[in-house]
C-alpha cells in the first residue's frame, strides 16, 4: 500500500518531535508498505538556535535533509516553503504521489488538506494533542478541515468513555497510541544514574475555557507539583523551555534545570540523555489530567523502549496500560515520593517491565497493525 504520513518535523525540527513523526513512517515502512513523508503546510519554521519563528530555512532544511537520510529515506520526502518551493521531492512529483496514494496520513493536524489531498480516497487524522482540540472544535466548529477526513484518531485513549469529560461532538473518535520502533532505542542499564529526567515546555497553548471550566496547560501542574524535590533524595531534572523568570523558580525550589537545546539537537542526543537518566519523571498538561483523557506521552514510550521506568502524573492511562512495575502513575505529591522510592527499591525489576510494556503496548509492528486494521487495510 503507498502510504503518505505528514508531520511537523520540519516546522520543529528538535528531537522529540522528529522522533513523534518519524516513528510512524518507518513503522509503516516496516509493515512493507510504500512510505513517503510529505510535510506541506506552508508553515515557517521554528529555529531552535535563535528560539524563534520565520522565513529562514537554513537550520530545518538541513535538518530534515539528515533526518531523512539516515533513515533511508533520502527520495521518500518533501517539504514545502512558505512561498510554495520544495526541498526533497518537486511539486508535481508530490501531486502525484497524493493522487495515487492509498492512504494519507495527518498526524498533529499538521495540514488543512487540499485539493491535491482530497485526491487520494482515504485520508485519515491523528490527534496527537487531545482535549485542546476538541474543546476548540466545539466552540469554532471546523468543519472543512474534519469533514476533509473519513477517520478520525487521537491519543486520548478514553475518548467516549465514562469518567472522560473531553466532547466528542459529531465525530466518532478512535483511540490510538504513539508506535515505538524498539530498534531506535536499545536497551541501556544504568543503575549509577540518580537523576530522574524529562524534556518539556513551560507552556504551549496557554488554557482553554469551556463551558466556564478552564482547562490549562502544563504550567498549571508544574505549580501543583514545584514543591517535590525537598521531599526526596533523588535529582530531578528537567531540560526545559521556558523563560528565565521560570527557571529561576524551579532552581528556587530545588529542580535540576538544564538547556532543552542540549537534548533536543538531533535524535542521537535525545536518545543519549534518555539512556543516561535513572528514570522519567514527568508532569502532565492540566487539560490532559483534568478530563482524565488516557493520553500517555509520545517521550515516554521511548523511555520504556530504553527499559528506564516512567513516573508520569496520571491522566487517565491507568486505565488501559498496566501499572506499577516500569509505569509508575500519580496523582499527588505523597504519590510521586512513594512512587521515586518504590523504582529505587527494586530498580532491576523496574527497568526489565519497562521495556516489557513498552514491546507488548507501544511496539511499532503492534500499533500499526492494529491502526491499519482498523482504517480498513
Amino acid at each position: 500500500m503507498r502510504i503518505v504520513v505528514t508531520g511537523l518535523i520540519g516546522q520543529y525540527p528538535v528531537a522529540g518531535m522528529t522522533a513523534h513523526y518519524i516513528q510512524w513512517v518507518v513503522g509503516l515502512r516496516n509493515l512493507g508498505h510504500d512510505v513517503y513523508y510529505i510535510e506541506d503546510n506552508g508553515a515557517c519554521p521554528y529555529n531552535p538556535v535563535t528560539q524563534s519563528v520565520d522565513i529562514d530555512y537554513s537550520y530545518s532544511a538541513p535538518y530534515l535533509v539528515n533526518v531523512m537520510e539516515s533513515f533511508g529515506l533520502k527520495d521518500r520526502w518533501a517539504y514545502m516553503t512558505c512561498d510554495g518551493d520544495y526541498y526533497g521531492l518537486g511539486g508535481p512529483t508530490v501531486r502525484e504521489l497524493l493522487r495515487t496514494a492509498d492512504l494519507f496520513v495527518n498526524i498533529s493536524s499538521a495540514t488543512l488538506p487540499r485539493e491535491e489531498h482530497l485526491a487520494c480516497p482515504l485520508r485519515v487524522h491523528i490527534d496527537t494533542d487531545p482535549a485542546f482540540l476538541q474543546f476548540r472544535m466545539m466552540e469554532n466548529d471546523n468543519p472543512d478541515f474534519f469533514n476533509a477526513h473519513q477517520i478520525h484518531f487521537t491519543y486520548a485513549e478514553n475518548i467516549g468513555r465514562p469518567g472522560c469529560s473531553i466532547p466528542t461532538g459529531k465525530i466518532d473518535w478512535q483511540p490510538c497510541r504513539q508506535p515505538v520502533v524498539l530498534e531506535m532505542w536499545p536497551v541501556v542499564y544504568s543503575p549509577r544514574s540518580r537523576r530522574f529526567t524529562t524534556i518539556a515546555n513551560w507552556n504551549v497553548y496557554g488554557g482553554v475555557t469551556f463551558r466556564g471550566e478552564t482547562y490549562g496547560d502544563k504550567e498549571v501542574e508544574i505549580i501543583r507539583f514545584i514543591g517535590l524535590p525537598p521531599l526526596v533524595d533523588q535529582p530531578l531534572e528537567f531540560a526545559i523551555a521556558a523563560t528565565p523568570d521560570k527557571k529561576e523558580m524551579l532552581k528556587r525550589h530545588g529542580w535540576r534545570v538544564r538547556d532543552p537545546r542540549g537534548p533536543a539537537k538531533d535524535l542521537a542526543s535525545y536518545r543519549n540523555y534518555i539512556a543516561r537518566s535513572r528514570a522519567e519523571f514527568s508532569l502532565a498538561k492540566n487539560a490532559y489530567v483534568k478530563t482524565r483523557s488516557g493520553w500517555f506521552s509520545e517521550r515516554s514510550a521511548c523511555y520504556l523502549g530504553t527499559g528506564k521506568p516512567v513516573l508520569l502524573q496520571d491522566t487517565g492511562f491507568s486505565d488501559w496500560l498496566p501499572v506499577d512495575k516500569g509505569v509508575i502513575p500519580f496523582s499527588t505529591i505523597e504519590e510521586a515520593v512513594t512512587g521515586i522510592e518504590r523504582i529505587n527499591r527494586d530498580y532491576r525489576l523496574h527497568c526489565a517491565a519497562a521495556r516489557r510494556v513498552a514491546e507488548e503496548y507501544f511496539a511499532s509492528g503492534i500499533v500499526l497493525g492494529d491502526f491499519l486494521r482498523r482504517c480498513g487495510d
